[in-house]
């Protein structure tokens, strides 16, 4: 997909170079509408990219995410599909069109696509910032190699924590997953961790900092029970503690969940007249890729509908 030209009103923007995105941007290439999309990356895939063997896509073999969003992105018709390659600053409304600003650009559309999906938080504990890319990471898939034969902290209990944690005990010694609670993960990912003689769990466990300094030496961990703390030895630490929505950008009155997740009707429209969400920034979103790319082209087909009246 390459940039072609500049329009002054675009039928669609879609904000987000997710699968969700990418997904909204075919369709609104299939469809004939003239179509925006902004990705700050110089990539494409989002969260999906860090994943090495995607298992919730249809797909006749294995697929990583950055395969995946590849495969979409070069689907698109660069001569109907304008890549631009910046973050959305902000979503205004303008009479009868909604404005989006970039840093170098700023459009006027008749429909917006919000997908620009959630980050990943961070744990927010003493000496995590200092030693992010010194042992701290958020990608197995990238960074796991760095760590092979050593003893690695993944944290947390979801499916993102069990999929990393499956993909580092194939190169780390060991791989200790911390968990606050019972795992929330779903059962396939759970009996294949347990299933691993170099994974082992800490239960009802926090971490409270992240120790070293040149470089990651081990982890403080506190019992949520008792309040015991103790330091658990370890060279790097992997924080999946769930996701923030991205959603910066959009205008107050967008209204949001207590979460921070933009609430839609079940036709993925906003509160903003002109604006969906779609994804994992979207209250109510299914949580898989599939949900991702149902929501997409949900949201595209009623865009259509309604620019066609």
């Amino acid at each position: 997909m390459t940039s072609r030209r500049r329009r002054d009103v675009w039928d669609l923007v879609v904000i987000g170079g997710g699968i969700a995105g990418l997904t909204a941007a075919w369709h609104g290439m299939r469809r004939g509408l003239a179509t925006a999309l902004f990705e700050p990356g110089p990539g494409y895939g989002g969260q999906v990219a860090t994943v090495n063997a995607l298992d919730d896509w249809p797909a006749t073999g294995p697929v990583s995410g950055v395969e995946l969003a590849a495969t979409l992105a070069n689907a698109l018709d660069g001569e109907v599909v304008e890549a631009m390659h910046e973050s959305v600053a902000a979503v205004r409304v303008e009479g009868e069109h909604l404005r989006v600003e970039s840093a170098t650009h700023s459009v006027r559309s008749r429909r917006v696509i919000a997908a620009s999906g959630a980050a990943l938080k961070s744990l927010g504990v003493t000496g995590e910032g200092a030693l992010r890319g010194k042992g701290v990471s958020q990608c197995a898939h990238c960074d796991g190699g760095f760590f092979r034969n050593q003893d690695v902290v993944v944290v947390g209990g979801g499916d993102a924590a069990l999929q990393e944690a499956l993909v580092l005990a194939g190169v780390c010694r060991s791989v200790t997953i911390v968990a606050r609670s019972r795992l929330k993960a779903r059962a396939a990912y759970t009996e294949r961790a347990a299933s691993k003689t170099n994974v082992v769990f800490v239960w009802e466990s926090e971490v409270t900092a992240v120790l070293g300094e040149a470089g990651v030496t081990g982890v403080r961990l506190r019992n949520v029970k008792t309040g015991a703390q103790t330091d658990y030895p370890c060279s790097g630490v992997f924080p999946f503690i769930g996701v923030a929505a991205e959603t910066s950008y959009l205008p107050l009155q967008v209204k949001r969940n207590a979460a921070g997740l933009v609430v839609t009707d079940g036709e993925m429209r906003s509160s903003l007249p002109g604006l969906y969400a779609i994804g994992a920034l979207r209250a109510g979103y299914g949580g898989d890729l599939v949900s991702a790319a149902g929501e997409a082209a949900l949201a595209v087909a009623n865009v259509t509908r309604e620019l066609s009246l």
